[in-house]
């Protein structure tokens, strides 16, 4: 999964961007929900099946964009990358809730280190451990990946539509050992090495981003281009195809709509002003790590309640009540773990260059020409 917003949107663009995070964390908690998906009922009357699972490939793809952006961002102004201090700073965002959690689960009986010694080592994805996990350990290689391509890019001074093609290189074949994983297995595991391409495309976004900036926005302002491609990753659902090709394919089609909507959602314009509904999603994305670390959690109380409630209420309640607890959930454990750690984080390892999703006009001006395109 992505990682959230860190802390409270202060501009448009954050505004934006936590508005993507909001939509791909409230579909993953209404994919996830027990009873009635009260979310997704438009959706439902039009014959789609629960397709929220894809929430957590737009989380992917905007993981990507900021998370290389801030690496493709430093190189463009510093010429050159800090790794270990990258490193540093995703630990003190990512870790602290995540072991908090699994001590937690630990300590109170829930899970024996037999059954969580590979979330320890972010290996659950290959060998088994909390199931709604797997996510994070797809974005932990990630970054390890990302990092490493490109500190060697660095070091030998390669040019950035290289390092553009290479990514490239990299989404595409893992879409293609996605696909004949499945054509030899009949199904499509949560592996990295057939799941990352969602952060590759994102990082392509990223370097777009910032390496070419006005084919970006051109690219943006083609709106009809980015709802088409949204429109065809809603039909791809609706058909819900059962065979061993669209279990493969259906996740480019996910990727595909994590674009869409970063495209699309993401259109930055000074003074917008922003509608209540807007702000509320845009609100509930800031928190949206710890909701989507912690969501699962509050299903077992959800159902022990449920137990004691009138039968009339019981489907809202399935339905509604994992989503509210969840979010309530997420936002306490981010302003009792995150957020301290995250202020710790900036008090010792300040960043070096600014949000990935901006660059002031000076910073501009002394980068030209420190990375060749």
């Amino acid at each position: 999964m992505t990682t959230p917003g860190t802390h409270a949107a202060t501009s448009s663009r954050e505004i934006e961007l936590d508005f993507v995070r909001g939509i791909a964390i409230l579909m993953v908690l209404d994919f996830h929900c027990i009873g009635y998906r009260v979310l997704s009922y438009p959706f439902q009357l039009l014959g789609f099946e629960p397709f929220g699972w894809a929430g957590v490939a737009v989380f992917f793809v905007l993981s990507g964009f900021l998370v290389g952006g801030l690496l493709v961002k430093e190189w463009k102004v510093k010429g050159r990358i800090d790794s270990k201090r990258f490193l540093i700073r995703r630990g003190f965002k990512i870790w602290p809730q995540y072991y908090v959690f699994l001590i937690l689960m630990l300590v109170t009986g829930h899970r024996s280190i037999g059954f969580l010694w590979s979330n320890f080592l972010n290996i659950q994805n290959y060998v088994g451990g909390i199931p709604h996990t797997w996510s994070l350990a797809v974005e932990e290689h990630a970054y390890l990946f990302i990092v490493l391509c490109l500190a060697l890019a660095v070091r030998w001074k390669a040019r950035m539509r290289w390092i553009f093609v290479f990514f490239a290189t990299v989404a595409v074949s893992v879409s293609a050992m996605r696909l004949i994983t499945s054509y030899r297995t009949g199904q499509v595991s949560n592996m990295t090495h057939i799941r990352v391409d969602g952060i590759m495309y994102g990082v392509l976004l990223a370097v777009l981003y910032h390496y070419a900036p006005e084919f970006f926005q051109r690219m943006q302002q083609k709106w009809w281009l980015w709802l088409g491609a949204l429109a065809a990753a809603l039909i791809f659902f609706r058909l819900d195809i059962q065979t061993w090709w669209a279990a493969a394919i259906v996740h480019d089609f996910a990727n595909l709509l994590g674009i869409a909507l970063l495209m699309l959602l993401s259109r930055h314009r000074e003074g917008k002003r922003y509608a209540a509904i807007y702000r509320m999603v845009a609100w509930i994305g800031v928190y949206s790590y710890g909701i989507y670390l912690w969501h699962v959690s509050v299903l077992a109380p959800i159902q022990a309640i449920n137990s004691h409630l009138p039968k009339w209420l019981a489907p809202l309640w399935l339905g509604l009540g994992p989503v509210v607890a969840g979010i309530i959930v997420g936002y306490i454990t981010t302003k009792l773990v995150e957020f301290p750690a995250l202020k710790l984080r900036d008090r010792w390892f300040p960043r070096r260059v600014d949000s990935a999703v901006g660059i002031p006009a000076e910073l501009e001006a002394s980068a030209a020409g420190t990375a060749q395109v």
